[in-house]
Formats: C-alpha cells, sequence, structure tokens
C-alpha cells in the first residue's frame, strides 16, 4: 500500500512532492524536444515499471492503480496499426 503523505509535513522532514504540466508544450514540438532531452540530460534511472496491462484491460489497471497496493509505474500498453 502507498504511504499516506500529509503535504504539511514534507518541508520538516526535507522533502518535496512536484509535478509538472507539459500541456502548453505539445504545440511547440520544437520546445518539447528541448525540454526532454535537457531531461535525459540529468542521467536520470528509468522509473520502475511495477505492473503492465492490454490496453482493454485498462479497467483493472485502474483498479489495481487505485488499490495503493502497487509498486513503481502502472503502464497500458497500446498495440501498434500497420499505419504505425
Amino acid at each position: 500500500r502507498r504511504p499516506f503523505v500529509d503535504p504539511l509535513n514534507l518541508p520538516g522532514e526535507n522533502k518535496s512532492l512536484m509535478g509538472f504540466n507539459l500541456i502548453h508544450c505539445f504545440n511547440d514540438a520544437e520546445e518539447l524536444g528541448r525540454l526532454l532531452d535537457a531531461l535525459v540530460s540529468f542521467g536520470l534511472p528509468a522509473p520502475r515499471v511495477g505492473h503492465v496491462f492490454a490496453f482493454d484491460q485498462a479497467v483493472e489497471a485502474l483498479r489495481l492503480f487505485r488499490s495503493g497496493q502497487t509498486t513503481g509505474k502502472v503502464v497500458l500498453k497500446l498495440e501498434q496499426t500497420a499505419s504505425g
């Protein structure tokens, strides 16, 4: 189960919780490419993938994710069509 995080306690524990909304970059592919290149240059390890589901198992994936019983990312895998 994922631990409960109280954001008010984070500064006292010298921790932070961050998220990024890059939706504004989707209309500027060049800028998004620069941002992604900069992110890759940090050499961070890839996120741990805990579970992979086929797209038609999205309901099960969401149930698992919401259960709090996961570690790592929950991934929905899309099938590629002949056109890409």
